[in-house]
């Protein structure tokens, strides 16, 4: 039986602000499946989707609760990351990592902290496009 992942969620303290962020990013669309401490869930819950498939799940994070400093974190095909890092940087997003090759095997990742905190990974197999970063924010410390 393969391992494969079949769902992935974001939680986040600011669900309004998590959807315009990776709405604007990528293009993804949020439907409500549970509306607070009194649904099943107890939370506020969304479905991500993309191209009208549900791709994943934004919970509201428990009051208070800051974004994970440990975790998995998810990783976003791209094909223009230099592009992409500028935009997350242009919605508020801070680079933690820029572009840097994995094992050799041409492909590419750099990380990014969405304006609520939350890690992202983007991915490439694209070489790199030669633009600067102007105006990048540096990522917050720890």
């Amino acid at each position: 039986m393969p391992h494969d992942v079949v769902w992935w969620e974001i939680e986040t303290p600011d669900p309004a602000g998590t959807q315009a962020f990776y709405g604007a990013l990528f293009g993804w669309t949020f439907e409500r499946a549970f509306d607070g401490p009194e649904s099943e869930l107890g939370r506020d819950y969304w479905i991500v989707r993309h191209d009208d498939a549900g791709i994943g799940g934004l919970q509201r994070a428990a009051t208070g609760q800051p974004a994970p400093a440990a975790g998995v974190r998810l990783y976003v095909e791209v094909d223009d990351l230099e592009a992409t890092l500028t935009r997350a940087n242009d919605l508020g997003a801070t680079v933690e990592r820029g572009r840097m090759l994995l094992g050799g095997d041409d492909f590419w990742c750099a990380t990014v902290r969405d304006p609520q905190g939350v890690s992202l990974g983007l991915w490439t197999s694209r070489p790199a496009v030669e633009r600067p970063l102007d105006g990048a924010r540096p990522a917050r410390p720890g």
